[in-house]
């Protein structure tokens, strides 16, 4: 290696899911910034570690070993010191057609296009929850968001999922122009919520440690309401890379299955979605091509509902109608967050 370089590290590898962001490979090792955020590909709150003041962090950041990857890489938010150095590692991913999810937190520099990025609320939503000055910054950095920008809503009891805050929270987005409002509920361990208390009202306590999940389909209901999408559209493959096309069939059977299965529908089905869109994901065979030949019915990794999802999609170049009509029911008002 060459001074000022580090070495490459092989990322983590998953299944794309909606839930969490469409996100199949994240780095290993990652600096983190010191405030609190979202461990996106975790669903859990991201360790900060503990620096002095005015303490510096050195770069550069590691490389990806394995490009150039086909689906979505995730950049997890860094210290200001290297968000510069962020941006360089977004660009030679996104030069070889890789699609980048960059997680950012409000106010800061966004990645270089066409990264999608990801404004995590976590910070903003406890400051507002905390009220007073801190509160009307907290409610301020929501407002100052790009127009047509996605966010990440952490969906914290007593602390960020009151009706309260939602609708206050969701009126500022909406005046910013979000268009994505996507909830995470992430995973909380008895440190977390002893760290969350020390600067939470009291009136949060209760909540915090002892009432039932969030609702995040309330939530979603909220934000349909106020005109914002509840899943990130998935980011696709560009050339000189390919599969676009079948990546975004595969989203739409997965986002299908995961609206199914959250409506309480026959699990079995919903399964059968979820396995034929993983197939999608790995097969080397053109979706578009096989349908215009006529050859969907001999693949047996499609049931008669995936195969009819992925030829109304070609047909249409839209969405299918079972899955307009699941986001509309999963949508619908039942009980406020």
């Amino acid at each position: 290696m060459t001074p000022g370089t580090v070495a490459a590290v092989r990322p983590a590898v998953r299944s794309p899911e909606p839930a969490f962001f469409w996100i199949r490979y994240a780095p290993r090792s990652w600096p983190a910034p010191a405030g609190p955020w979202t461990d996106l590909g975790r669903a859990c709150l991201g360790s900060s570690p503990a620096r002095g003041p005015g303490a510096a962090v050195e770069g550069p950041l590691p490389e990806l070993d394995g490009a150039p990857f086909d689906d979505v890489v995730w950049l997890p938010p860094v210290p200001a010191e290297l968000r510069d150095e962020r941006d360089r590692v977004a660009g030679a991913l996104l030069a070889a057609g890789t699609p980048v999810l960059a997680q950012v937190l409000p106010g800061e520099h966004l990645p270089p296009a066409p990264a999608v990025a990801v404004h995590d609320l976590l910070g903003a939503l406890l400051a507002a929850a905390a009220g007073g000055e801190a509160g009307e910054e907290g409610l301020a950095a929501l407002a100052g968001l790009p127009s047509g920008a996605a966010v990440a809503w952490p969906l914290v009891p007593g602390l960020t999922d009151t009706a309260e805050r939602v609708e206050a929270g969701l009126g500022r987005l909406v005046a910013a122009g979000v268009a994505v409002a996507q909830p995470v509920t992430p995973r909380l361990t008895p440190a977390d919520r002893r760290r969350l208390a020390a600067a939470a009202p009291p009136s949060a306590f209760h909540r915090l440690f002892h009432g039932p999940d969030p609702d995040e389909r309330a939530f979603a209901a909220a934000a349909a309401r106020h005109g914002c999408q509840g899943f990130l559209p998935r980011p696709l493959p560009r050339p000189p890379l390919g599969g676009a096309g079948n990546r975004r069939l595969a989203a739409h059977l997965a986002l299908a299955a995961e609206l199914w299965l959250r409506l309480g529908r026959p699990p079995g089905q919903g399964q059968r979605l979820v396995r034929a869109a993983r197939w999608i994901d790995e097969t080397g065979y053109d979706l578009a091509a096989v349908a215009r030949e006529g050859n969907l019915g001999v693949i047996e990794a499609l049931d008669a509902l995936g195969r009819e999802l992925v030829e109304e999609a070609l047909a249409t170049g839209g969405e299918p109608a079972l899955l307009v009509a699941l986001r509309t029911e999963y949508t619908e008002e039942t009980t406020s967050p």
